[in-house]
């Protein structure tokens, strides 16, 4: 990605196209201008029901990963902030909150972060299975009625971490705005507090009965559907930030990313390090694709 410097809510930020305010971008906007944060297109695009589920290999050329110069997170860090005086409503929350924390304190030495570990930064080493989560925050103050732009979660980041965001972090935005009006589940991107700080974002917007966004419930397991959907498309956008946390490490010619070659594609539910239980879709590697010739893995 090329890096557009701009001075927006106190923030710049990395993408190929111009940066707007929140409230100059309609949702239906998102997806045609390519302000999602995935190479200039619709990161975790919504299930088209009766679409085929994930990507084999296919065609002439290699459909693999390459690093384009970047770095990866080799030890992450997570937290979620829940953006929106809804979030203090039991109704609403529901057992999502719980939920993401339960998600974020399993991942690390899960056999699921395993399957990010082949992948290597420019100058940094591989991604590891370590993964420290920092807990949740609450902004009360109201959340965007329109879909978040990149600058606007950036900034939100910033404001929250006091300009001082933890490089190696990823900060996963959950607002109470709902997704009905975007093509999108979620997305992630990068940029740069008013100071300089880098820092790594993730938008993730109200999916709780989005049918493009609902994984279903096939292993039989515990939770809402709005937490179930949530955790799904959390899982997703974390391999893909820690292994292209800048926009500029590893995804293949066409601009996917480790997830979302295999998006929408399960084999059976997943347990982490903490003892929860999850269905989170298949990353794509390098290496299984090589030697078998289906790239899509859920554990390793």
């Amino acid at each position: 990605m090329r890096h557009l410097s701009s001075v927006l809510f106190a923030a710049s930020v990395s993408l190929s196209f111009a940066a707007c305010a929140i409230d100059d971008v309609d949702q239906t906007d998102q997806a045609a201008t390519g302000e999602l944060g995935l190479h200039g297109k619709p990161e975790h695009i919504m299930l088209n029901k009766g679409e085929a589920h994930g990507h084999g290999g296919g065609g002439t050329s290699s459909p693999n990963l390459t690093n384009h110069g970047g770095n990866v997170l080799t030890a992450n860090k997570t937290q979620a902030i829940f953006w929106g005086a809804e979030w203090s409503s039991a109704s609403f929350a529901g057992d999502k909150v719980t939920g993401i924390d339960s998600l974020f304190g399993g991942l690390g030495g899960s056999s699921f972060a395993n399957t990010n570990t082949e992948y290597n930064g420019a100058s940094n080493g591989f991604v590891s299975t370590s993964s420290e989560y920092l807990g949740h925050k609450f902004d009360a103050s109201a959340a965007p009625s329109r879909a978040l732009t990149v600058t606007g979660a950036v900034a939100e980041a910033c404001k929250i971490t006091n300009n001082s965001p933890d490089p190696n972090a990823v900060y996963f935005i959950y607002t109470s705005t709902h997704a009905g009006h975007v093509s999108y589940c979620a997305w992630h991107s990068a940029g740069t507090c008013s100071n300089g700080a880098q820092v790594q974002v993730a938008y993730m917007p109200n999916v709780d009965g989005e049918a493009g966004c609902d994984p279903g419930n096939p292993y039989g397991l515990s939770g809402s559907q709005g937490l179930r959907a949530v955790a799904n498309v959390t899982a997703h956008e974390w391999s893909e930030a820690i292994t292209d946390p800048q926009l500029n490490a590893w995804y293949d010619s066409a601009g996917a990313e480790n997830a979302d070659k295999c998006a929408w594609s399960w084999n059976g539910a997943v347990t982490l390090s903490n003892g929860s239980q999850w269905q989170l879709q298949m990353n794509w590697s390098n290496s299984a694709y090589t030697a078998t010739g289906n790239g899509c893995i859920q554990t390793r």
